[in-house]
């Protein structure tokens, strides 16, 4: 994401901008959805299969298999598919991220108002700085180390210009 591309707001400067250098096909929450995705897969298809079922049992099968295929592959091949269009910034008050698989939406979130980065390295120099839920993450950036220190500096930045001033 180029400087040019971002709306900022008044007085906001771009500290950094990058986009995944890595694109992971599955996530540690991976390990629990694609899992439970394979096993509604292979039940919805014995079911159908073995049982043949018709009218609203077959229309909630097709569903439950529909639901597991994507959970087993389908929902990191979108994620996968999405990062290739994702352009992530930061300012000096917020954290932008720019998706989609063919709408690009943007999300961003307040520094001042996020814990400290957490750091997952990745592999070939590569990781994911997240900071909790409901935040924008950061997926397989590159120099992550560098990234994660230059947030925490902003993090802490951005929490001292909203202080209220000391009284004296």
């Amino acid at each position: 994401m180029s400087a040019g591309e971002i709306d900022l707001l008044p007085g906001e400067r771009v500290l950094w901008a990058g986009e995944p250098v890595q694109r992971p096909l599955y996530v540690a929450a991976d390990g629990v959805v694609a899992p439970a995705g394979l096993v509604l897969a292979v039940a919805a298809s014995w079911f159908l299969f073995a049982k043949q079922p018709a009218g609203a049992a077959m229309a909630g099968t097709v569903v439950v298999l529909v639901i597991g295929l994507y959970g087993a592959a389908g929902r990191s091949a979108v994620r996968y598919l999405a990062l290739g269009r994702t352009t992530y910034a930061v300012t000096d008050s917020r954290i932008i991220a720019r998706s989609g698989l063919f709408r690009l939406k943007e999300r961003s979130t307040e520094l001042a108002g996020l814990p400290a980065p957490v750091l997952k390295p990745g592999p070939s120099r590569t990781g994911t700085i997240a900071f909790g839920p409901g935040s924008v993450t950061l997926i397989g950036v590159g120099e992550p180390k560098r990234v994660r220190d230059l947030l925490v500096k902003a993090i802490e930045e951005a929490r001292a210009r909203q202080a209220p001033p000391a009284v004296a």
